[in-house]
């Protein structure tokens, strides 16, 4: 394993090195992980934004009109909205949270990456530590600590842009039996509809099978969370003729829930789906709230996660334990 200073663009980054798996972080803009490989099939995981150089945003930002690619950290939520309650009632949380567009500290520990940053209209500070669990697993462990003396609730949502090819299968575990649409107007129906997984028959009269990952010509993307909190913390991808498999795994007791979002070619003409284990539902704390889906750090508190990604060549497994190990 090796650590070492590298370029991203015309970046500073910071490049985490296994016998298997080559990660790329850029501490100045958001801790973002802008590449993601597989070494023995030199595979980039991670959708990578054209251009050659990399597209900053002000704080307070659109998201899209940055660089949009790699896997981003979303916190204290995803969509646009305004915090509910005393002391910060009316303030604004920025589109995909705070950190994504500013920078983090970072320092180098033994075998291990440590980024730090602190809120802007919030008082936390937000930490993540990455490390190898095994030269296959990639570790992230997460803490944020609440410097106020009153609560905070607050969305943390994974948000990997991920690569597709054709023959692609998304796994979920055993228990999954319902979906709910964040998105309006696609195969999925209206936003907050209950869809049944993995099979489900639309409007139309089709019958869809949301396992199978369909190709960049259908020209769709939409959104959905698994509905409640998932049964067992995982998911996975099985790319079939590349005979190659991604999984991310999390603990359900602080990460409960998940979103997934296939872009099958209907959004920026790019061919990936983003795998989000989140702390709350439905992309923007207030709506969390109605839904009594979110997370609180307690004054004067903390509250820790953590989320492994695994890549392999093997697709013969069924379950993904919460180490990241491929059963």
């Amino acid at each position: 394993m090796s650590i070492y200073t590298s370029t991203y663009k015309d970046q500073p980054a910071i490049t985490i090195e296994s016998d298997l798996i080559s990660a790329q972080f850029l501490p100045t803009i958001g801790s973002k992980m802008s590449s993601l490989v597989y070494k023995p099939q030199q595979r980039e995981l991670m959708v990578q934004n054209p251009s050659e150089k990399y597209l900053l945003a002000p704080y307070d930002g659109v998201y899209e009109a940055a660089e949009c690619s790699g896997f981003d950290e979303m916190f204290p939520t995803i969509d646009i909205c305004y915090y509910e309650t005393f002391p910060w009632q009316g303030a604004k949380l920025p589109d995909h949270g705070e950190v994504w567009s500013i920078g983090w500290q970072h320092q180098i520990e033994g075998e291990a990456l440590h980024m730090s940053t602190y809120g802007v209209r919030f008082p936390y500070k937000l930490e993540k530590v990455v490390s190898f669990m095994a030269p296959h697993i990639l570790n992230f462990r997460y803490t944020v600590t609440n410097l106020s003396d009153f609560d905070f609730d607050f969305m943390w949502a994974a948000h990997p842009m991920i690569y597709l090819e054709d023959n692609v299968e998304l796994v979920l575990p055993e228990g999954v039996s319902h979906i709910t649409s964040v998105s309006s107007d696609t195969l999925l129906g209206k936003y907050d509809d209950d869809v049944t997984w993995p099979t489900f028959t639309g409007k139309n009269g089709t019958e869809y099978d949301l396992r199978k990952l369909r190709p960049k010509s259908t020209g769709e993307a939409y959104k959905y969370f698994v509905k409640g909190k998932m049964p067992e913390g995982w998911c996975a991808l099985k790319y079939h003729d590349s005979q190659f498999s991604l999984a991310l795994s999390f603990p359900t007791a602080t990460v409960p829930y998940l979103a997934v979002l296939p872009n099958e070619g209907g959004w920026r003409d790019l061919h990936n789906i983003f795998l989000e284990p989140a702390t709350a539902s439905h992309d923007r704390l207030d709506v969390a709230r109605k839904h009594n889906q979110y997370s609180t750090v307690k004054a004067q508190a903390t509250y820790e996660w953590h989320l492994n990604f695994t890549l392999s060549d093997r697709t013969d497994f069924k379950v993904v334990s919460e180490s990241g190990e491929l059963v």
